[in-house]
């Protein structure tokens, strides 16, 4: 089940690099748990909706917010963890950043129950039981 989850979270990823931010019910729990965990304007929130509001406003603070995979990792039955290269520009700062971040995935019955977002790949890698 672990190789299929990659896939799964690859496929997202695929809809998101071409700009497709349409998936819903059918990728995510209705209830799902998203964390921007070491994020500035960190926070937790839960279920479908709140996600995609909590996610816009922390997109928000950015211009040209780009993230690409730049590694998928198996990191147990039900999680995966994914390394983000990350560039944008600071809306009110206009300070360009590029960072290497990690998505952790976790997923039950074909849906994505939680997403933690880390600036901090290590904090990631840590979170989901691995190490560097």
């Amino acid at each position: 089940m672990s190789q299929e989850n990659v896939e799964f979270v690859r496929r997202v990823y695929d809809g998101w690099v071409r700009g497709d931010f349409s998936e819903g019910a059918e990728v995510f729990d209705l209830d799902v748990e998203f964390d921007l965990v070491d994020w500035p304007e960190g926070s937790s929130t839960r279920g479908l909706d709140e996600m995609g509001r909590t996610w816009r406003a922390a997109l928000d603070a950015w211009e040209g917010f780009h993230a690409e995979p730049i590694e998928f990792i198996e990191a147990g039955e039900d999680v995966v963890v994914v390394r983000n290269r990350i560039e944008a520009r600071g809306k009110e700062s206009g300070a360009d950043v590029r960072a290497d971040t990690a998505a952790v995935w976790t997923l039950k019955a074909g849906k994505v129950v939680r997403l933690a977002l880390y600036w901090n790949t290590s904090k990631a890698l840590e979170a989901a039981g691995l190490s560097e």
